[in-house]
């Protein structure tokens, strides 16, 4: 399974922005669409410890739907 990088995850990806917001991007598309919604839980879950934080916060902030869907199902 391994742990990611927020960049490292979005390269593996293939996000047009390796970063949170590309991340984000795709996480968002996947959700609205309703395909591979759980995915992002998943990829989530393979961040590092210290990654995931810093995701959280940047979703919290831009893209609360999906902040939402993420930790609605991490429990």
């Amino acid at each position: 399974m391994g742990n990611y990088t927020i960049k490292g995850l979005a390269k593996a990806n293939e996000c047009e922005e390796q970063n949170e917001y590309g991340l984000a991007q795709v996480w968002n598309y996947w959700i609205v669409c309703n395909c591979c919604d759980k995915q992002s839980v998943s990829d989530f879950k393979r961040l590092t410890n210290k990654e995931r934080q810093r995701m959280l916060n940047f979703l919290k902030d831009e893209y609360e739907e999906v902040f939402n869907h993420i930790v609605k199902n991490l429990f």
